[in-house]
């Protein structure tokens, strides 16, 4: 009836806007340094952001059914893509690997963990995978990078809200940037609607959603 609509649907956004739309809805998580790295130029990325930040990180993937990455967060960092909080015993999400041409190792400690794995050479169809997800009861999916899955994701509008971490620390240069590709104009640029800011220690985290005509 609409009445209280959206504080309903705040209790499951997930179920709600998969009804909508027929996918699972995807949370983007960035973390890169005060002037954009995501890395740097020799991969490492440990630690951009300080502990109160990576604590939030576990928080967020409390809530989210699956974590998604690509096979080149898993050679760079090898992952577990778990819930690692004192004291929490709740479900723990899904890890959903995205390979395209890059072998990905196999004693990579992500596999302990049962991912779905999507592989195409050509590139894996994005759409087609967070279609798929919710037959697996996958309804809300927080996408970890790196980069190429950061692009494409946001190329195809299939980005539903962004938390973005700014570590307290300068790159100074250039490293590995937050999405591969070039910006070759402001025309380009993707609009986004700012929607909160919190500070953690010398981090800040930016909530935001793409701002969509």
């Amino acid at each position: 009836t609409g009445i209280l609509a959206e504080d309903v649907e705040a209790q499951d956004p997930g179920y709600f806007f998969h009804r909508r739309t027929g996918r699972a809805l995807v949370t983007l998580k960035m973390a890169t340094t005060l002037d954009g790295q995501a890395a740097a130029l020799d991969g490492t990325s440990q630690w951009i952001t300080g502990e109160r930040a990576r604590t939030d990180v576990h928080e967020l993937r409390s809530r989210h059914d699956a974590v998604m990455v690509g096979s080149g967060t898993v050679i760079a960092d090898a992952p577990r893509l778990s819930v690692r909080l004192d004291g929490y015993d709740g479900p723990q999400p899904r890890p959903v690997l995205i390979v395209g041409h890059r072998a990905v190792p196999e004693d990579a400690p992500l596999f302990e963990r049962d991912p779905l794995i999507y592989r195409e050479d050509r590139g894996v169809d994005l759409t087609f995978v967070l279609e798929d997800l919710p037959k697996h009861g996958i309804l809300t999916v927080l996408a970890e990078g790196g980069p190429t899955v950061a692009r494409s994701l946001m190329e195809q509008g299939l980005v539903d809200e962004i938390v973005w971490y700014l570590g307290g620390r300068l790159g100074g240069g250039l490293g590995t940037p937050a999405f591969n590709g070039t910006f070759p104009t402001m025309l380009d640029a993707f609009e986004i609607t700012i929607r909160s800011v919190q500070q953690f220690d010398d981090d800040v985290r930016v909530t935001a959603r793409l701002t969509r005509e």
